[in-house]
């Protein structure tokens, strides 16, 4: 796995890890799990206005706004990727004709310069 897959996942475990024990110590705090249901679950959309102000906000909001977003994180990194499809290979005779194409009587005629410009073709793919 590269940096580019393992980075996003390792921070989205982390959010997730912070979320859970957020709510794990609220609920020591609060001593039950029912201060999840007393959320306002209704009005928190109506304090962001507010957040885009930079507004004082109240705790629901930011709780439901984070979960909402780590859910909208986890469903972005779950949802499938489209594969790159692979792209055949040129063969010399395509190189060769693809240079200039007055010349690909000649480049059939002759192995060496067909060898030749294939592996020119190939090395400036490369770059």
């Amino acid at each position: 796995m590269s940096l580019r897959i393992r980075l996003p996942a390792a921070l989205l475990a982390l959010n997730w890890a912070l979320f859970v024990s957020a709510f794990a110590w609220t609920c020591k705090t609060q001593e039950n799990v029912l201060w999840w249901l007393r959320l306002d679950w209704a009005g928190w959309l109506r304090e962001l206005p507010e957040l885009m102000q930079l507004g004082s906000m109240s705790a629901s909001t930011v709780w439901i706004l984070w979960l909402c977003v780590t859910l909208l994180l986890t469903a972005a990194w779950l949802m499938p990727t489209a594969k790159p499809v692979a792209q055949p290979k040129p063969d010399a005779s395509d190189a060769a004709r693809r240079v200039v194409p007055s010349i690909a009587p000649m480049v059939d005629a002759d192995p060496v310069l067909k060898e030749k410009l294939l592996r020119l073709h190939q090395s400036l793919e490369k770059l």
